[in-house]
């Protein structure tokens, strides 16, 4: 299914579809196809947020570099436990200068070609979406950045309390993975590993 569902999304970035691939709608959208492709598919129960953290960090010799953005969008299916999040690249802001957020979105992250990052995939432990509680699981999916897909694992916090879910992960990210190069005038002040953190809460949709 995660296949496919990868599969939905580069079928997605063609033509007159792009703008799609760019809202809240698409998540949904995927979502449901995974209702739709099981045996006997349930009412679909979503949790979704659109105005999640996500913080990236690059601690090299000769500098420190970090950006953080508040739009990660997501939807959470609890039955399911299979997830989409995405972010725009050019909604990170922060960067030590004008110069450098350019940098980071025409030159290496090349936004204009690869304008987000997605993750998208399913929770491998059991958790109790419906009574309040705290969890430490793994996220399995596929993380494309860069146009470059790598099948990850991830730790995630849950915190689910009063019916809203609280993320929080941290996990690194290594450029050359995503195929992003760096010249070499400018090794010392930018890693090769990234640290990311995200942070979000995601409410019932409606």
């Amino acid at each position: 299914m995660l296949s496919f569902c990868s599969n939905l999304f580069s079928t997605f970035t063609l033509g007159e579809t792009t703008l799609l691939n760019r809202t809240m709608n698409r998540l949904i959208f995927l979502l449901v196809f995974f209702s739709l492709y099981s045996a006997t598919p349930p009412a679909i129960k979503l949790y979704s947020t659109h105005d999640g953290d996500v913080a990236f960090r690059s601690e090299a010799p000769q500098e420190i570099i970090s950006a953080k953005s508040n739009q990660l969008q997501g939807i959470l299916d609890i039955d399911r436990k299979v997830f989409v999040f995405r972010v725009e690249l050019k909604t990170f802001e922060g960067f030590n200068s004008g110069l450098q957020r350019e940098h980071f979105n025409d030159k290496f992250l090349e936004t204009e070609t690869y304008p987000e990052v997605i993750f998208s995939g399913k929770i491998i432990e059991d958790v109790n979406f419906q009574a309040d509680g705290v969890y430490s699981i793994r996220a399995k999916g596929k993380l494309s950045i860069h146009g470059i897909e790598q099948e990850r694992i991830v730790k995630v916090a849950i915190t689910i309390k009063n019916h809203l879910i609280y993320i929080e992960s941290k996990f690194n990210v290594l450029l050359a993975d995503h195929s992003i190069k760096v010249p070499k005038v400018v090794h010392e002040k930018i890693s090769s590993e990234i640290g990311i953190e995200v942070k979000a809460l995601l409410k019932p949709k409606s």
